[in-house]
C-alpha cells in the first residue's frame, strides 16, 4: 500500500510584503512543484493543502490522523510549520532557498529541542525522503515468526543460565538488565517484547511452536530437498564437515521454512536455535542462508531487535537500490590495536548486494560452537563500504545505533563463527559508546547487523522520523 502523505505549501498571501518577494507567484510555484514531485514520487499519495494561516494549518492538523507523514514546503515564510511540526507525526520539511529561510532554521531547532520526528532537506532530495516514508510503511504492514519455547521469562532465564553455566537465573538478569527492565524480566519476556514492537513499529509477531516447525519440516519431500542439497553442494566451493545426510535434512529445514512464511504471509522468520538444537529435525543455518540470498528475512536466535534491524535496511536498501540488501547478524569481536571488528556468526547470505546481485564464494561448514549440523562460510567481498547497526526497542526512547566501516579482509581461523567478515572501525570509539545507554535485551547487547554500503545518513533520518534516538557508536 502506497504511504498517504499531507503536501502542505506555506507561505503568505500575495501582495504582503515578505520573503521570498512581495509579488511572488505563489501559485504558479505550487503548481510546478506539485507536478516535480509527483513525478518523482509516482509510488505516494499525495493530498496537497495551501496554508497561509492559522486556520488553514488547524485545518490540516484536524484531519492528521488519516496521513502517514507530512511534506511541509516552504515557498514563502509562513510562520505556521511549528502548529502542524508539534503534533508529533513523522514530518519532512524542505524549503525553497529564500523563500521560508528563517521559518526552516527555527522549526527544525525548535523541533529537535523537543525531540519531534521531523528532518530538514533540500528540495533535491524530496525523493529520498519520501522513500523513508515507504520505509516506516512497509514495516508497519509486516509480519514476523519468532519460534521460541513457550515458557515464563523465570524458566526462560533459568535454563539460559544453566546452560551459559551460571548457577543463579537471578545474576544473569542483574548482569544483563537495566533497573527498568531487567528487576522484573521484561528484557526476556518475549510477550513483552511482542508486544513493544507492535507499538513502536506497527510490526506483527506471530509465536510459533517447534512442533509446527517440525510440521512444516515434514511437509516437505525428500526429492525436493534432494534437489536443493545438490545445489548447495555444487555451487558450494567445499564442503568440510558435514555429511551428505545432514545437507539434505539442512535444505529440507529450508524449504519447510520458507513455507512457514508463505502460508503465514510473514516477511520474516526468526528461531531460537542456539540453545535448542535438540527441538528441531534440522540446523536452521542453510536456511538462513538461502532466504537471504533471495530477499527474505531469517534471523538466528529469536533476536527480534536484529529482526526489525534487518527489516530496516532491507527495506531501505530495496527502496533506494531496487535491491534488497540482506543483513548479517553477527557477534562483533573487536582487535582494539588494529582498528579492526571482526563480524563473526554462522548465517551470512552469499549475495550482500541482493538477489540479482554477484555471488561470492562460501563453503560448507558445520556449526561453529556445536560442531555439528550445516553452515556456510561466506566469503564475502571486500574493498566496500559497510554499515553495522541495531535496534533497542525496550527502553524509551527506543535506540538505533550504528557505526561505519570498510570490509578489507576475511578471517579463516577455526575459532569463534565460520563467517568472519574483517572491517576497519573506529574501535577507540566504538568501545567508549558501546551499550553505554542500558535497556538493552539479550543477545542484541552483542550482536550488530550488517549491511553492505554506508547508510548511515539514512537510518539516522529513519530515527528521527520513526521517534527514536540515533546513537553513532564511532562518533
Amino acid at each position: 500500500m502506497k504511504p498517504k502523505i499531507s503536501l502542505v505549501f506555506m507561505h503568505r498571501e500575495k501582495g504582503v510584503g515578505t520573503w521570498p518577494r512581495l509579488d511572488f507567484d505563489y501559485d504558479k510555484r505550487r503548481e510546478e512543484l506539485t507536478q516535480e514531485i509527483r513525478k518523482s514520487c509516482p509510488d505516494v499519495d499525495f493530498v496537497p493543502f495551501v496554508v497561509t494561516n492559522i486556520e488553514e494549518a488547524e485545518k490540516v492538523i484536524e484531519r492528521a490522523d488519516e496521513f502517514d507523514g507530512f511534506l511541509i514546503y516552504l515557498i514563502g515564510l509562513s510562520w505556521n510549520a511549528p502548529a502542524i511540526v508539534k503534533i508529533g507525526k513523522p514530518t519532512v520539511l524542505v524549503k525553497d532557498l529564500y523563500g521560508g529561510a528563517g521559518e526552516f532554521l527555527f522549526t527544525l531547532s525548535w523541533a529537535k529541542q523537543r525531540g519531534l520526528p521531523v528532518i530538514g532537506i533540500p528540495p533535491s532530495d524530496i525523493a529520498y525522503a519520501l522513500k523513508l516514508f515507504k520505509v516506516i510503511k512497509r514495516l508497519k504492514e509486516s509480519k514476523v515468526i519468532i519460534i521460541t519455547p513457550m515458557d515464563s521469562p523465570e524458566k526462560y532465564l533459568k535454563e539460559l543460565s544453566s546452560q551459559l553455566g551460571r548457577k543463579d537465573a537471578e545474576h544473569y538478569k542483574e548482569l544483563f538488565g537495566t533497573d527498568r527492565y531487567g528487576s522484573s524480566g521484561e528484557s526476556f519476556d518475549i510477550q513483552k517484547q511482542i508486544e513493544r514492537i507492535k507499538k513502536i513499529f506497527g510490526v506483527e509477531v506471530i509465536r510459533m511452536s517447534y512442533e509446527e516447525l517440525n510440521g512444516y519440516y515434514d511437509s516437505v519431500s525428500e526429492r525436493d530437498a534432494e534437489s536443493l542439497a545438490n545445489e548447495l553442494i555444487g555451487e558450494a566451493d567445499g564442503v568440510v564437515e558435514p555429511t551428505r545426510d545432514e545437507i539434505v535434512k539442512s535444505a529440507r529445514m529450508h524449504l519447510g521454512m520458507k513455507k512457514a512464511l508463505e502460508e503465514k504471509g510473514a516477511d520474516a522468520i526468526t528461531i531460537d536455535c542456539y540453545r535448542q538444537w535438540h527441538r528441531m529435525r534440522a540446523y536452521p543455518c542453510i536456511g538462513f542462508f538461502k532466504l537471504a540470498n533471495e530477499g527474505l528475512t531469517a534471523v538466528c536466535q529469536a533476536d527480534l531487535s536484529s529482526t526489525i534491524t534487518h527489516l530496516l535496511l532491507r527495506y531501505l536498501t530495496e527502496e533506494m537500490t531496487g535491491e534488497p540488501r540482506p543483513g548479517f547478524t553477527n557477534d562483533p569481536v573487536i582487535d582494539i590495536y588494529a582498528n579492526r571488528m571482526i563480524y563473526a556468526h554462522c548465517t551470512a547470505s552469499n549475495r550482500v548486494f541482493g538477489p540479482k546481485g554477484p555471488k561470492n564464494p562460501y563453503v560448507i561448514r558445520s556449526h561453529a560452537e556445536s560442531r555439528k549440523g550445516v553452515a556456510v562460510q561466506s566469503i564475502m567481498p571486500t574493498g566496500e563500504d559497510i554499515t553495522a547497526a541495531q535496534t533497542h526497542f525496550m527502553r524509551d526512547p527506543p535506540l538505533i545505533v550504528m557505526h561505519t566501516g570498510r570490509a578489507v579482509a576475511n578471517e579463516g581461523m577455526e575459532d569463534g563463527c565460520r563467517t568472519k567478515l574483517v572491517a576497519e572501525v573506529n574501535t577507540k570509539k566504538i568501545v567508549e559508546n558501546w551499550n553505554k545507554d542500558g535497556g538493552w535485551i539479550y543477545p542484541a547487547h552483542w550482536h550488530r547487523v550488517v549491511v553492505y554500503g554506508n547508510w548511515r545518513r539514512a537510518l539516522i533520518d529513519l530515527a528521527t522520523l520513526m521517534g527514536m534516538k540515533a546513537v553513532e557508536e564511532d562518533e
